[in-house]
């Protein structure tokens, strides 16, 4: 792959996180990435899910995500524009009791 389809793709994911208070990608046969919509779902959030597998360049964006530092790429989450991690950061940030007041900040959630 061309260095600057590689570029193309992190810019395309930068872009969707500008986009989205509450970004997920996934693909749809993760059972983290379930886990991880799961908790979402639970605080009443309505995220943005990319599910990789399921686009004709999810291949090239999972590249992108692992050129900014995910290894696994999925689930990699953006909470108000940031990348925040994946199912271990957002289940970290769950038991800690933090992660709701993340989503209230960024304005996903209002309660």
């Amino acid at each position: 792959m061309a260095a600057n389809s590689t570029d193309a793709a992190v810019n395309k994911v930068m872009k969707l996180a500008s986009e989205s208070p509450l970004l997920i990608f996934s693909k749809s046969s993760c059972c983290m990435c379930y886990s991880v919509k799961t908790i979402f779902n639970n605080f009443g959030a309505n995220a943005r899910v990319v599910e990789l597998d399921q686009l004709p360049n999810g291949r090239e964006m999972e590249r992108a995500l692992t050129r900014l530092g995910r290894s696994p790429t999925v689930p990699t989450v953006f909470i108000g524009h940031e990348l925040i991690g994946g199912a271990n950061e957002i289940t970290s940030l769950l038991v800690r009791g933090t992660l709701g007041s993340m989503l209230r900040d960024a304005g996903v959630i209002w309660l």
